[in-house]
């Protein structure tokens, strides 16, 4: 295993982005694509309809301009949990597999006015996406009964300045730190060699302790038409995420070999992908706020061909792993709609959220999951008195059903999965 001591930010980074991504503990998460649909309780109970909304600190990483919206000084402290009505994956090797569990998430943001100045600066900590997955043991291809699962977390830390040019126009720029890490099981106690076509051999991994830092930024505009009626443009940087620092073990056993433990590990190819976006906000009445968005996600850049390598065995007799497998998934368009209504001291909100799956059926993996199209979500908030209020609701990922083949893996031909959500959202805020 490899003991260098890694750099003190690199371990706060850990800490603090850890407290968001509590756990996708045995359980897929609804997301657009590796993303999740939204960030923060209003966000989300806009179906993530918010780059003309954008007026809390999740602003930070939807867009920065919103930043300026925020009078004085504000804490939000959001927390999410995810529930798969329906996680089944079933496959010509006679499994039918139903996963029950649970994720957890949540964000954390603060930002202020900068006195006597049009400038507004902030901090937030978000769950950005992953997936999460454990379907216990399953019936291999190679006869035998073993464990399949993954843990995939990404989060960002995003320190962001926003300027109120004027009473119209808002602009703001976030800095991204970029926190993910990873732990996989595929079937590591399995073990098989074909002499006659080496290249259909399988051998199980186990890899643990995988993770990285890395960097990028986002731009956002927020721009007033009327008094009733605005728009928001964003714009993120791709962010390459390339895993280290962690071990795999590789299970040889059937070339005489054994558990053999390779102490450097580097897994890269599935990025974050720019992303461009545009909303539109109107004030029907007081009361009444609607708002509509589409965003554009260049999955065909970010991910197009995954590779593992793993180096530094502890069997002499053992080679270096190197392995690339073909992606290629395609652009996502996400399409958002959202309402709000106020009452005063209470307000209620609607969404709706659609977005194309972007990876192809060749190339589909139960530990990814199938990704969610179909979002629908309903929440509420109350002011608690003069700076405190509180907003939640519920999210239903509708059932989605993916019949694929991957001649990459040992699942065979017409795999199925299905995946339904439901998650409850919670945030407290403080405004003062």
């Amino acid at each position: 295993m490899n003991n260098h001591r890694r750099p003190y930010p690199h371990t706060v980074v850990t800490l603090a982005t850890s407290l968001v991504i509590c756990a996708f503990s045995s359980a897929a998460i609804a997301t657009n694509g590796l993303n999740l649909i939204g960030f923060g309780a209003e966000s989300y109970m806009m179906g993530g309809a918010d780059l003309a909304v954008a007026r809390d600190t999740t602003a930070m990483n939807t867009n920065p301009a919103g930043l300026t919206q925020i009078e004085h000084r504000r804490l939000d402290i959001y927390s999410a949990v995810a529930v798969p009505g329906l996680l089944r994956h079933q496959d010509e090797f006679g499994n039918d597999t139903t996963v029950h569990g649970y994720a957890l998430l949540g964000d954390l943001g603060y930002a202020y006015k900068l006195p006597n100045r049009p400038l507004h600066a902030g901090i937030g900590i978000y769950a950005q996406g992953g997936s999460g997955v454990d379907y216990g043991k399953l019936d291999t291809a190679f006869g035998t009964r073993d464990e399949l699962s993954i843990l995939f977390r990404i989060a960002r830390i995003t320190p962001t300045l926003a300027w109120k040019v004027n009473d119209r126009l808002s602009l703001g720029a976030s800095a991204v730190i970029l926190y993910s890490d990873m732990q996989q099981d595929f079937f590591p106690n399995t073990s098989y060699y074909n002499p006659s076509d080496p290249t259909q051999s399988f051998f199980g991994t186990r890899i643990r302790g995988m993770d990285t830092t890395e960097t990028g930024w986002r731009l956002g505009a927020m721009y007033h038409l009327s008094d009733r009626l605005q728009v928001g443009l964003a714009f993120s940087s791709e962010i390459n995420i390339r895993l280290k620092d962690g071990e795999l073990i590789s299970d040889q056993s059937a070339i005489g070999l054994g558990k053999v433990t390779y102490s450097e590990v580097v897994a890269s190819g599935i990025d974050q992908p720019q992303e461009l976006g545009a909303g539109i906000a109107w004030t029907v009445t007081d009361s009444l706020l609607i708002a509509a968005e589409i965003n554009w996600l260049n999955w065909s850049s970010a991910v197009k061909t995954s590779r593992l390598q793993a180096s530094d065995p502890d069997n002499t007799a053992a080679q270096d792993i190197d392995i690339s497998s073909e992606l290629n998934w395609r652009d996502q368009y996400v399409l958002a709609l959202g309402a709000a209504y106020d009452l005063g001291t209470s307000i209620w909100r609607a969404g709706f959220n659609y977005a194309r799956n972007p990876v192809p059926h060749s190339s589909m993996n139960p530990l990814l999951g199938p990704v969610a199209q179909y979002h629908l979500t309903l929440g509420a908030g109350k002011r608690l008195g003069t700076q405190w209020r509180v907003d939640g609701g519920i999210e239903y990922q509708f059932n989605e059903t993916t019949t694929y083949t991957n001649p990459a893996l040992p699942f065979g031909n017409d795999t199925q999965q299905d995946l339904a959500t439901l998650s409850f959202h919670l945030q407290f805020s403080r405004i003062w």
